[in-house]
């Protein structure tokens, strides 16, 4: 009876024993099928991990891997835990940022230059020129260069010059001229664009030319005939001739001219488009009032323009006497 009871509590201890092994290998068992496998590279070192984490925040506070100061880890922390996931710590390097006009030193993470840009949020657009390229690997020893490009274009609106054709006229004296065609300048449009690299204009570049207007050539009639006229103004050449219209003036308007010598006879006013300032002139009448004689182009007036010309008198009665008249204008050397 004893001996049976023996062997039953030998039994039941054995059945007991091999329980307890049954259940700690099912429960290791399921624990390395729950465990997931994580590599860690810090520095380029590599280490691996198995982790019961969910996140890869809880992998770090599981390991008491603590981030030094501006460290930076891939993926991110909220980043749930993979098998065989790679967990990467980076320490921040010093750059040289040559950014327009800036230059700085910054602490970065990345292996390229567009990494290291993208970490320090520089932006840059489709313009900017970036040295080394953005592709290529960014390195301590080298500076990355940003050259801001900037462009702006605007359309500009020139004028085409008209050519001139001159044909001989005996009919006319030597040195006058006859408008038969007024000619008329066309207009140009260029869209213009200027180019800045860091606030500084490089580059000027047309990138459309059109003409709006053509120019209309002027066709002008050049006197030939020589007269008597050409042959008295005391051996000097004629450079040309214009037939004007002439009022006259006195001392009532002013005692200096344009030119800021004392008004006199001698001294008219003209259109400095038409006939320069200092101009040395020879003015003869073209209706039997006395020829006004020798002058010289020192005034202007409001309203002398074009082929306009204004005589001085030395008194007032006189200037209305002249009235308005038409009158040879010799242009002379």
């Amino acid at each position: 009876m004893n001996l049976t009871q023996n062997s039953l509590r030998k039994k039941a201890a054995t059945l007991l024993i091999g329980a307890v092994l049954l259940s700690s290998t099912i429960t290791m068992g399921f624990s390395t099928v729950l465990g997931k496998s994580v590599n860690v590279i810090i520095k380029g070192e590599e280490k691996k991990f198995i982790t019961y984490s969910a996140t890869v925040e809880d992998f770090l506070k599981s390991e008491k891997i603590i981030l030094k100061d501006k460290e930076v880890i891939t993926p991110s922390l909220n980043t749930e835990i993979k098998d065989d996931m790679d967990i990467i710590i980076q320490a921040p390097k010093s750059y040289q940022i040559n950014n327009g006009n800036e230059i700085y030193i910054a602490k970065a993470v990345g292996e390229t230059v567009s990494e290291v840009l993208e970490n320090l949020n520089i932006k840059v657009d489709s313009d900017d020129v970036v040295t080394p390229k953005l592709n290529a690997k960014a390195s301590i020893e080298k500076p990355i260069v940003i050259e801001r490009v900037f462009k702006e274009s605007s359309e500009v609106k020139t004028e085409i010059p008209f050519e001139t054709i001159k044909n001989e006229n005996a009919s006319l004296v030597v040195g006058e001229t006859k408008i038969i065609k007024k000619g008329k300048v066309g207009v140009k449009s260029e869209i213009i664009q200027n180019t800045f690299v860091n606030d500084k204009l490089v580059s000027i570049d047309v990138l459309k030319s059109e003409i709006l207007e053509e120019p209309e050539t002027e066709i002008v009639e050049i006197g030939t005939k020589k007269t008597a006229a050409s042959a008295t103004l005391e051996g000097k050449k004629i450079k040309k001739v214009i037939t004007m219209q002439a009022t006259a003036y006195d001392p009532t308007a002013g005692s200096l001219t344009a030119l800021g010598t004392k008004a006199r006879v001698g001294a008219v006013a003209v259109d400095p488009k038409v006939i320069p300032l200092g101009s040395k002139l020879y003015i003869e009448t073209m209706d039997g009032w006395p020829s006004y004689g020798y002058a010289v182009a020192e005034d202007t007036g409001g309203a002398i323009k074009g082929n306009r010309i204004d005589l001085f008198f030395n008194s007032n009665a006189t200037a209305n006497d002249f009235g308005r008249r038409n009158v040879k204008v010799y242009v002379i050397e």
